[in-house]
């Protein structure tokens, strides 16, 4: 059997009270609002320091990664 191995998020405090990652805040790099629609493009994602972060956790590197996505496009399209 599987465990998680993340940690909660503390809850607000109190009911009512602003959530932690408001949804539409501005992005500090971006300068724009992210509004939930659509896909942020591959590179940005990549990008990402997140994602970097999960990917040398998983010891995937960026080169496999973008190998696959690839293979899985050709094979849609």
């Amino acid at each position: 059997m599987m465990t998680s191995m993340c940690i909660p998020a503390t809850p607000a405090e109190g009911r009512g009270a602003a959530p932690a990652f408001p949804v539409g805040q501005r992005s500090a790099r971006a300068g724009t609002r992210f509004l939930g629609i659509g896909e942020p493009p591959l590179a940005e994602l990549m990008a990402d320091e997140v994602v970097r972060r999960l990917m040398a956790r998983d010891g995937v590197g960026a080169e496999q990664l973008l190998s696959l996505i690839d293979e899985v496009r050709s094979r849609l399209g």
